[in-house]
């Protein structure tokens, strides 16, 4: 009885669309109409790194829902996109017949894509998590962006508690 992940392939599809339309030129206006558009989007926001200035901002901001971020333009333009949280979404499966019944809880649709797992990268809970590389980042993000050593105490092994 395995636990997978799948996305919703016409969920994701909107969200890549509105990213494809901002990137062209990003607006207050444009950004509104993306999230009219889209029913599947609660919010974006989008900000221009280069001059800490907010270019767009649309939506209402669901403060259950999921966050995904987006660097656009060589990472100089970054998008905040807010979806309900069930973008992305798990199901066991007992048969192999199953994993075509699965459908999407926000659409209702079928087209569905099973997706890597986020919890796949640890093989146990004792290991620490991998750092992100900040190496694509342009250098004014990459030296503003702080990683720091502290692990919370649920997060350390056992062993150095």
């Amino acid at each position: 009885m395995p636990l997978f992940e799948y996305e919703c392939i016409p969920c994701r599809k909107n969200v890549e669309d509105s990213l494809k339309e901002i990137q062209k030129k990003a607006t207050k206006k444009l950004v509104s109409d993306l999230v009219k558009k889209y029913d599947n989007i609660n919010h974006i926001g989008v900000l221009d790194l280069d001059n800490e200035k907010v270019l767009g901002e649309g939506g209402k901001r669901d403060k259950n829902a999921v966050d995904l971020n987006f660097y656009l333009n060589d990472g100089s333009i970054l998008v905040f996109v807010n979806l309900p949280k069930n973008y992305r979404f798990s199901e066991l499966i007992y048969v192999e017949e199953d994993e075509k019944k699965v459908i999407c809880p926000y659409c209702k649709t079928k087209k569905v894509e099973k997706v890597v797992s986020s919890f796949a990268f640890t093989s146990d809970l004792s290991t620490d998590m991998p750092k992100p590389d900040l190496g694509n980042l342009p250098p004014s993000v990459r030296n503003r962006t702080f990683l720091g050593e502290y692990i919370e105490e649920k997060d350390r092994p056992k062993k150095n508690r």
